[in-house]
């Protein structure tokens, strides 16, 4: 049932504009989560219905007793494939609407909108008790991944975030190894990805048509007012949006830095500087990131560590591709190495470790440069989802791999590199403690976004 606009009459804790649609989201609802463990079957509703948010609702179908019952889009053109596929749930083209009306007939809440809207969504869920799966990265702002985090865990709330590959035999072989000390303690990271999420080119001047199915001031939801530009934003290109999106970074980052930031305990850090350009304006991600952290050292590291992130058409130094076995011609003679174009080399006092991006991938230990084919055992795959919604049901004690204690402060160094980024050449020193950094007023400015007027959410 499509349910684009509702016009009964609204509680006090919403207002109204003047054309009977909701102009501003709860705001002080009461918080009435408690972290219920429901029996049975789980109900959940989907916050986005295509893309990366199709994906979910698809795997969710394969988790035995789980039923969709309701879905939020913006954009109704959009909502086919649940219309179709799912015909007795409803949908709303406004989430505050579904959660008003809904708020009784589900227990857990799938969010995979655009990342501005993860943060308001899963808090506003939360707060009515709901069971929270957030895609990545888990919110567009350090404060927002706190403050999420925190709420979670004093709520008892079973969380996890959209980093499926996680759960993959890959991946948590990859932990499982570094925790193991396979190859000694560790001494540097580094992780790349070629995708170019952004734009040297300044963001056009001009006012597009919206799209008839489309509510353009939902979708902006708690961000900055701003006219539409057809390709610019909407449907996907919001990744490489200031205020929207987070760059090839913030997309890619949370996979990639996983089975080595969960492998060693989840390291905090110390200090962040971007090597890479600048913005080109103030609506866009710059391409072609490096970005250096210095982290603190705990038990698995030969004391404190470094870690670079490279994206587009960034590369490691020679000594990281040395470690894995150098740079070779194959016969059509074009270098080729064992660095991946997407994953991480770990390097340790007792040799180095390749981890692929991607649920397939084993990763592969070197030794003086030479591959170790005797390697520990492997770790078993997990099942993202299945894990998540079984931790719901009590089935097992076992938090899910990406729960919000862990994927809160993955995505937190995530983020800091995506400060950095906005501030480049600038080492940014970090009191993980106190959620700010101890140089810079131009940085902790951007720790936490005020939303547009009319839009707070309570608790963010």
């Amino acid at each position: 049932m499509i349910n684009p606009k509702n016009t009964k009459s609204r509680r006090s804790f919403l207002k109204t504009a003047g054309t009977g649609a909701l102009c501003a989201p709860y705001i002080g609802w009461k918080t009435t989560a408690n972290g219920a463990a429901p029996s049975g079957n789980i109900r959940y509703a989907a916050f986005g219905t295509n893309g990366r948010a199709w994906g979910n609702i698809q795997s969710m179908a394969g988790v035995p007793n789980a039923t969709l019952v309701a879905a939020a889009e913006v954009d109704l053109g959009r909502a086919g494939n649940v219309a179709k596929g799912f015909p007795d749930a409803k949908i709303y083209q406004d989430w505050r609407e579904l959660l008003e009306n809904e708020a009784n007939n589900f227990d857990v809440a799938v969010v995979a909108t655009p990342d501005h809207m993860h943060a308001p969504i899963s808090m506003s869920a939360m707060q009515l008790g709901k069971h929270c799966y957030c895609e990545k990265p888990l919110t567009r702002t350090l404060h927002e991944a706190r403050v999420l985090r925190e709420f979670a865990a004093a709520n008892n709330l079973t969380t996890q975030m959209g980093i499926q590959v996680g759960s993959s035999v890959g991946n948590k072989t990859g932990v499982k190894w570094l925790r193991e000390e396979a190859i000694g303690k560790v001494k540097e990271v580094h992780s790349m990805n070629p995708k170019s999420w952004g734009s040297m080119s300044p963001l056009p001047d001009r006012v597009d048509e919206v799209p008839g199915k489309l509510n353009w001031d939902m979708w902006i939801g708690v961000s900055k007012k701003r006219p539409f530009i057809a390709r610019e934003f909407h449907p996907s290109n919001w990744r490489k949006r200031i205020g929207f999106g987070t760059g090839t970074l913030g997309d890619m980052g949370c996979h990639i830095y996983h089975p080595w930031f969960q492998g060693l305990n989840q390291p905090v850090t110390l200090s962040v500087t971007s090597h890479g350009p600048g913005p080109v304006d103030a609506d866009s991600w710059p391409l072609n990131g490096m970005v250096h952290h210095k982290m603190k050292g705990n038990n698995l590291s030969d004391g404190d560590f470094d870690f670079t992130w490279y994206d587009g058409n960034q590369l490691p130094p020679k000594n990281v591709y040395d470690a894995v076995g150098g740079v070779t011609k194959n016969d059509k003679g074009q270098n080729v190495s064992n660095v991946p174009r997407s994953g991480s080399v770990v390097i340790g006092t007792n040799g180095a470790m390749v981890i692929p991006h991607g649920g397939a991938g084993i990763p592969t230990i070197y030794r003086d440069g030479k591959k170790v084919e005797e390697t520990p055992e492997k770790a078993e795959a997990g099942s993202h989802h299945k894990d998540f919604v079984a931790h719901i049901r009590g089935e097992t004690k076992e938090k899910p791999v990406a729960n919000w204690d862990y994927a809160g402060p993955m995505t937190e160094a995530v983020l800091l590199g995506t400060v950095a980024m906005r501030l480049p050449a600038q080492e940014l020193k970090w009191d993980d403690a106190a959620g700010k950094f101890t140089n810079s007023e131009k940085a902790n400015a951007l720790v936490h976004d005020k939303y547009r007027e009319g839009w707070d959410v309570k608790g963010i």
